[in-house]
Parts: C-alpha cells; sequence; structure tokens
C-alpha cells in the first residue's frame, strides 16, 4: 500500500514538473545580432548613434506573464560618429567611465507570447541607468521562427529628469528626451 502511494506521488510530482516547465520560456539575447540606436534633436540638426548589447536571458512564464533576468548595455559602445561630441558625451553626460553598464531588469511580460509568426508585447521592468533606477514599459513586436525571436520595440528616455546633464550651451539646444530604438535578436529554449 505504501509502495502504492509512493509511486502515486512520484507520478503526480512528474506530471506537475512536466506542466510548470512547459509554462516557461527562456530568451538568450544575441549580442552580435542586437542593434540599439538612439536618436534626439538639436539647435538645426539632429543627433543619432548607436550602442551594443554586452547579454541578457529573460525567462517568463508564458501563463503568468512573470518575468526574471536581464538585458545588459554597455554605455562606453555609445557612438554619434562625432569624435568630439562622443568624449564630451561619456565624460560629461553619460559618465561611462562611472557608470558602465545600462541594465533592464525585465519583470512582466505582457500580451500572448506565440510560439510562432507575430507577437505583440510589452516588457515592463526597472531601467538602471546612469545610478537612478527607473520602472519602464518597452512595448515590442516580436517575430518568432523555429527558436530565433526578433524583436522591435522603442521608447522615449527623458535623460535630464534622470539627472544626466542637459548638454544645452549658449544658442545650441538639446531636446530632453532621446529616443531609443532596440531590435533585439536571440533564440528560445
Amino acid at each position: 500500500m505504501l509502495r502504492r502511494r509512493t509511486l502515486s506521488l512520484f507520478v503526480a510530482v512528474w506530471s506537475l514538473a512536466s506542466v510548470l516547465s512547459a509554462e516557461s520560456v527562456t530568451f538568450e539575447l544575441d549580442p552580435a545580432a542586437t542593434f540599439i540606436t538612439f536618436t534626439f534633436g538639436a539647435t538645426l540638426h539632429s543627433v543619432s548613434g548607436a550602442l551594443q548589447a554586452r547579454r541578457g536571458t529573460v525567462k517568463i512564464d508564458t501563463d503568468t506573464g512573470a518575468a526574471s533576468g536581464w538585458i545588459v548595455m554597455d554605455a562606453a559602445s555609445a557612438l554619434t560618429g562625432v569624435s568630439r561630441r562622443d568624449r564630451k558625451m561619456h565624460e560629461k553626460i553619460l559618465e561611462s567611465r562611472r557608470f558602465p553598464d545600462i541594465i533592464f531588469d525585465v519583470q512582466h511580460v505582457g500580451g500572448k507570447i506565440n510560439r510562432a509568426g507575430r507577437s505583440e508585447l510589452r516588457l515592463q521592468g526597472v531601467l538602471d541607468f546612469h545610478g537612478d533606477r527607473r520602472n519602464i514599459e518597452l512595448p515590442v513586436v516580436a517575430t518568432t521562427q523555429g527558436d530565433r525571436v526578433t524583436a522591435m520595440g522603442s521608447l522615449l528616455v527623458p535623460y535630464v529628469q534622470w539627472g544626466l546633464k542637459d548638454p544645452s550651451f549658449f544658442l545650441l539646444r538639446v531636446e530632453k528626451e532621446v529616443r531609443v530604438t532596440v531590435k533585439a535578436v536571440g533564440r528560445l529554449q
């Protein structure tokens, strides 16, 4: 009798474990295939640039949307193509030696994750940028083909409100928000 209960309990636990593991997916970022660009307006021109992703892994419970993991970006890799402006950006605004990483701590994924084709999602979490942590939501459109996922999204970052210096001076006026666009590529595991 005890042996039968033990076997039944083992089968029940194994079945539950199988169901639970089927309810989560892990997204592993491919930094080399991921592109992060930024743009903002300034007097008589606009500025565009890019920075690189370092790494990223996010585990998602597909039933509840609960998520855990990080996308880490390299602040020191940010470039606009003008060396003098880039030097000033790193020394006085981003302070990339002091704050080398920009980290998106993903905590929730809203929307239905489709295992094939298109998914419209909302990544919610905390952005750790320049020593300040703020809640953000990044709307993305993800396309899944096999285990490969490509996600596109953008958001406005009010960098002056986040404690970064305003680079405006004399007649040069710079917008107080930066539009960040992300094309993230990775694999589902």
